[in-house]
């Protein structure tokens, strides 16, 4: 931020040692009007003035880009939502299924069950 400053305050310096070296009357016709000035004054009114012009342009642009983002965050966000929604009643099919699966197995094949791993020789087991 100290960088414009420092940028302002030198082409506003520039821009009054123009103004004071070019004091010549200029007359300015815009439409109905019909205005004197000095020619410095006047070039630095006109430069201020696209200066303005320009920094109000940037700033619509800068609104819409905003806008577009916020869009794009608030899309992303329904969808995130969407996909956790559909995570968790997968997990949830998979949780029931899962208990379901194995008591069918049980039923159709007897003597299959369910066998905790072997213990290795020499290899204590937690809690023991």
């Amino acid at each position: 931020m100290k960088s414009y400053a420092l940028a302002i305050a030198v082409a506003m310096l520039l821009a009054a040692v123009y103004a004071f070296q070019n004091t010549g009357e200029v007359l300015v016709k815009f439409l109905v009007w019909e205005l004197s000035f000095p020619q410095g004054i006047w070039e630095v009114m006109l430069f201020a003035a696209g200066g303005v012009l320009m920094w109000l342009v940037s700033l619509f642009a800068m609104v819409e880009s905003r806008s577009k983002y916020v869009r794009q965050i608030k899309e992303k966000d329904a969808k995130i939502r969407e996909l956790e929604s559909e995570r968790s009643s997968l997990m949830e099919a998979i949780r029931h299924g899962g208990h379901q699966y194995e008591a069918e197995a049980q039923v159709r094949h007897p003597e299959v069950t369910h066998k905790e791993p072997a213990e290795e020789p020499g290899v204590e087991q937690e809690g023991q």
